[in-house]
């Protein structure tokens, strides 16, 4: 399968069963930051694919759960390019419900770059 540079988010670019997650927590490597923790590893598909969890026990409302979810799929959507082969889920952590698009973005990029450099 072949991606152009696009900025679609189709479905093969989503960790959505729960045998994927299983196989991540399993086997990645973990990056901590001020909002997110970042599970990644590398895999063999020539794209990148993302995760992202919210618990109810960190955020409790489901406004903002799923408004955290839409800001970092928005970030990830965005900078594909950046992320290259790797499977990332991103673990959201307590005081992130505030966090917006561009602090998302600057946060994630930094830590993207940090692994892959």
């Amino acid at each position: 399968m072949i991606l152009h540079l696009n900025y679609s988010f189709p479905k093969e670019l989503k960790i959505r069963k729960s045998s994927q997650y299983e196989e991540i927590f399993r086997k990645s490597n973990r990056l901590r930051s001020r909002h997110f923790d970042i599970l990644y590893v590398q895999n063999s598909l020539g794209y990148s694919r993302t995760g992202i969890v919210v618990s109810k026990k960190n955020v409790r409302s489901a406004v903002k759960r799923n408004r955290i979810k839409r800001v970092v799929r928005e970030v990830f959507r965005n900078n594909k390019s950046l992320f290259d082969s790797l499977d990332v889920v991103f673990l959201a952590k307590k005081g992130c419900e505030d966090l917006n698009y561009s602090n998302a973005k600057r946060e994630i990029q930094d830590n993207i770059r940090s692994i892959l450099s």
